[in-house]
């Protein structure tokens, strides 16, 4: 099986596409979201860890948020989660301004068989639990 899309680390230099197959397990971590989607989001998130997501607004998200977040508002989020994450066994981590959009978002993403989600509750939540703003 060729794979159809080439995926470039600058850091590493990996280059998967055709028959490169060099760094497989990479590409194994990374094969539970989709790198399509992701690219305009800077790529798929480092190997074991969650996904990032903001379900504000485009408008807050663009004031200020998670340097891995990706921006799916919470009222998309059903119709949109898919094209970021086929698999539904994927770890994701939801926040927003408090934890109430968030909340509602693992609700959702729950109902639609996403087990491993995690509300990681406001901005604030996540900057203290470690993560940093862009």
């Amino acid at each position: 099986m060729e794979l159809a899309m080439t995926f470039h680390d600058s850091k590493q230099g990996l280059n998967f596409g055709g028959r490169n197959m060099k760094r497989l397990a990479v590409l194994a971590a990374v094969s539970c979201f989709s790198l399509a989607a992701l690219a305009d989001h800077g790529g798929p998130p480092a190997p074991g860890q969650p996904l990032v997501i903001d379900v504000r607004t485009l408008g807050e998200y663009q004031a200020a948020h998670v340097r891995e977040a990706v921006n799916i508002p919470y009222d998309e989020i059903a119709g949109r989660i898919a094209a970021f994450v086929p698999n539904r066994d994927a770890r994701i981590v939801l926040y927003c301004r408090s934890g109430r959009r968030s909340g509602i978002a693992e609700q959702t993403l729950r109902k639609l068989g996403y087990q491993q989600v995690v509300n990681g509750g406001g901005l604030d939540n996540m900057l203290h639990n470690g993560y940093r703003t862009h």
